[in-house]
């Protein structure tokens, strides 16, 4: 059987969820999540879109390696 993820936007939304699946004997399982970073196909792309078009219009930061190394721990 196949498993669904759902990722709902607030609390509300997260207790009508769970009423409907009890009401319909579905299982499932609440899993807090650590990480709120997550993003929707959606939202992701359009973050990536306009990633994009503000590096297209020179929008940009450069950072010196030695920079980039420390931000990265390296």
């Amino acid at each position: 059987m196949d498993s669904i993820t759902i990722y709902p936007k607030n609390d509300k939304q997260k207790s009508l969820l769970e009423s409907l699946l009890e009401e319909m004997k579905v299982r499932f399982e609440v899993v807090k999540l650590e990480d709120k970073t997550l993003l929707s196909k959606d939202e992701f792309t359009a973050k990536i879109d306009k990633s994009i078009e503000q590096a297209d219009l020179g929008k940009i930061k450069r950072i010196a390696k030695e920079e980039q190394k420390k931000f990265l721990g390296l």
